[in-house]
């Protein structure tokens, strides 16, 4: 046998290796067409398919006929969900839901359920999330494939064509295909009927919902009603037909799973006894329309990106048509200022080279980026490389930068539920399916909280909500999607919010230090750049804290020092392991930025 007929073999085998084979497949199909569910709990005669009623949907419906849109921004966890399952309860004709995260905690678990809920009543429920960090139950998964035909689930560009990874599939992966394994999908979207449009940084979780004892995202969506949202549905049409979209059922591990004999019953669903509050606000239709009816902006122009699915697939030289060209166009208009809010403060060359033009041409325009600190973020190697650029970010580029505390002074105002988490902390109770870990910073008897809203407002009359991190793994490898809002009055509203944040009590300032030695910081500068082995030890910047009875000041002016203190790199955090893991990626793993 030949090299070339060896290494054809070897190809062969490890494509089928990655697939079902054919015969398989129309086992499967068989399977399914016998087994699942397809009796409906609305009778026929029910045109709306027994739906509650809604003044959300209704408004949407008068925007379709009108043309016209209106939006709602939703800040608080527990009105997001209160909003999803309303509106999944309100459809009639279809429910269109992506997400990067479906976890099955208390609150997926209640997603999941309404979903299935809707599908018996006879809505048409679509159901696509990317494999790497979703539920990988197989039974569970086989048991939600077979409730019923009216739902559907596949996963995107799932690894070796399985659900459940091994620690040597992921190996296997990175090591044979780490481009394909990256590309994952990070969007955020859901749709009803065509009326009405969800999308912002919110995956489905209690941490994103203010349930988790541990750990909460302050997290931002924003609903849009009217004709965009037959836009976003196109969107979510380009991904589920894609062919890296694969139905769970012929994943190879859900397969074997399916074709075992086993009988396909869920067990009937029991909410978790501190859910049933929330149950109840969504009987309430005054308590509804208060939040998300009454509380509408009417834009003067709305528009929605959303990358292709195959976006790691361009070829080189092709013209690359995707959100990030879209955000990039957005910034590079601002005159008077830009204020940023991302959990990750990871810049691309592409952005560094932006915000240079625009300090160049407009030098005093104002550059706020509100994210995490080492004791509030959930990812400390993405935190690594925001050390590491520190003073470039804050020095060279002139941003003034914030970092969310873990524990924030306004934590009652963020989180509705904050004297509920504190009680149910002290009771035990913990989320389920999501390993809690060490938060390595000093102990509160409440959550530890992050930031995860991606957002920003040019010149107070544009904003932008949406997936996108603004970082290189979103412009590079992520798909993501957002809605960029030309209205003053929103994008005023958005901008306060995101200010309201970076108050003194509820963040530290990154700056400067007011005794800067201009040779170290030379070779600080230098070793910056090098990809590998930054090893220089002496920084230009350090976190800041307000003193006691301080008044607030611009960083880096005469007033600042004498207001505010030095706080050290890494406030709150008293576990060596995580400031020493955080130095040693800074200075050695540079190379991995794009990737983050």
């Amino acid at each position: 046998m030949t090299r070339n007929s060896i290494l054809f073999l070897l190809v062969l085998m490890a494509a089928s290796a990655c697939s079902l084979s054919p015969y398989k497949v129309q086992e499967v199909k068989s399977r399914v067409a016998a087994t699942r569910e397809n009796g409906l709990t609305c009778a026929p005669a029910e045109t709306n398919h027994c739906a509650d009623s809604s003044a959300l949907l209704d408004l949407g419906r008068a925007d379709i006929r009108s043309g016209r849109h209106h939006v709602t921004l939703v800040e608080y966890g527990e009105d997001a969900l209160e909003l999803r399952i309303h509106l999944i309860r309100a459809a009639r004709v279809s429910i269109d839901v992506q997400n990067f995260i479906l976890r099955r905690d208390d609150t997926g678990e209640l997603f999941l359920n309404e979903l299935l809920v809707a599908a018996r009543r006879g809505v048409k429920v679509r159901l696509l999330l990317d494999q790497m960090f979703t539920f990988s139950d197989l039974k569970y998964l086989v048991l939600l494939t077979m409730s019923h035909v009216n739902f559907e689930i596949r996963f995107y560009n799932p690894t070796f064509n399985k659900a459940k990874m091994s620690n040597s599939d992921w190996l296997g992966g990175m090591a044979c295909c780490f481009r394909k394994v990256n590309q994952r999908m990070h969007n955020k979207l859901m749709v009803v009927d065509d009326l009405v449009g969800l999308t912002g940084g919110r995956n489905i979780a209690d941490r994103y919902f203010d349930f988790d004892t541990n750990y909460d995202f302050k997290d931002r969506d924003i609903l849009v009603y009217g004709p965009v949202a037959l836009e976003m549905r196109a969107s979510f049409d380009w991904f589920w037909a894609y062919e890296k979209s694969v139905p769970v059922q012929y994943l190879r591990d859900v397969a074997a799973e399916l074709l075992n004999g086993d009988e396909f019953t869920l067990e009937p669903f029991q909410p978790a006894d501190r859910l049933r509050p929330l149950l109840q606000n969504i009987e309430d239709d005054q308590h509804l329309r208060l939040l998300f009816v009454d509380t509408v902006y009417e834009v003067d122009r709305i528009e929605y990106y959303s990358d292709k699915p195959r976006k790691a697939e361009f070829p080189d030289d092709a013209r690359k048509q995707d959100i990030t060209t879209e955000i990039h166009q957005v910034l590079s208009s601002a005159r008077e200022s830009i204020v940023i809010q991302s959990p990750y403060m990871v810049l691309s060359k592409k952005v560094r080279k932006i915000f240079q033009k625009l300090r160049q041409d407009h030098p005093e325009i104002e550059l706020i980026f509100s994210t995490n600190s080492l004791a509030s973020t959930d990812a400390d190697t993405v935190y690594a490389n925001t050390h590491k650029h520190k003073k470039y970010y804050v020095k060279t580029l002139g941003f003034m930068m914030y970092e969310f505390k873990p524990y924030p002074v306004d934590a009652p105002q963020f989180f509705s539920r904050w004297s509920e988490l504190i009680e149910e902390k002290a009771q035990g109770i913990s989320s389920r399916s999501v390993i809690s870990g060490d938060n390595s910073t000093i102990a509160i008897p409440a959550p530890r909280s992050g930031l995860h809203a991606k957002s920003f407002v040019v010149d107070g009359r544009v904003a932008m909500v949406g997936s996108h991190n603004f970082d290189p793994r979103s412009e590079g490898f992520n798909t993501e999607n957002c809605l960029v809002i030309w209205d003053e009055a929103f994008a005023r509203k958005l901008e306060s919010l995101i200010r309201h944040d970076i108050e003194p009590q509820n963040s530290w300032v990154v700056a400067l230090k007011p005794d800067l030695d201009e040779v170290n910081g030379a070779i600080e500068s230098v070793s910056r750049t090098l990809p590998l082995f930054d090893l220089w030890p002496y920084h230009s910047t350090s976190v800041y804290e307000l003193v006691p009875e301080g008044t607030p000041a611009l960083p880096g002016t005469a007033e600042f020092y004498r207001n505010y203190q030095s706080v050290g790199r890494f406030p709150d955090v008293i576990r060596t392991r995580r400031q020493v893991t955080v130095m040693f990626l800074s200075s050695f793993f540079g190379f991995i930025a794009p990737v983050l």
